[in-house]
This record gives C-alpha cells, structure tokens and sequence, in this order.
C-alpha cells in the first residue's frame, strides 16, 4: 500500500472516530467514551498527517479535530 492510500485511510479513521465521539456525546454516553473516540481520532489524523508529509507535526486536540474541545 502506498503511503498515500495508507494516509487517506487514516483520515477516514479519523473523521470516524469523530464522528462516533459526537454521536456517544449526543446519546449523554459517559467522558470516558466520548474522551476515548476523540483520542483514537486525533491518533489517526497525527499518523495520517505523517503519512502525508512525511514527518511528524506539533498537533493539539482542537487542531486535530477542528473544533474546540468541551469542557
């Protein structure tokens, strides 16, 4: 698999991973669900991100997932 395939997958991983945090947030599932899902998508887009340019950069939360995080 090219490293372009393997990007895109990541980032499809990561919009899914999202999107599974906002819908366990809507249902009221617990922050230890809805954190976890949002970890796994900005894991994703961090390895999709490498994948892409070929290195590492410095990604927060709120960046990762382009929405500001709940408090």
């Amino acid at each position: 698999m090219r490293a372009s395939d393997d990007a895109a997958y990541m980032f499809r991983r990561a919009r899914e991973e999202a999107s599974k945090a906002d819908r366990a947030a809507e249902r009221g599932a617990s922050p230890a669900e809805v954190a976890a899902h949002r970890e796994l998508a900005i894991r994703y887009k961090v390895r999709a991100l490498s994948q892409s340019s070929g290195s590492v950069p410095c990604v927060d939360a709120a960046d990762a997932l382009n929405r500001p995080i709940a408090h």
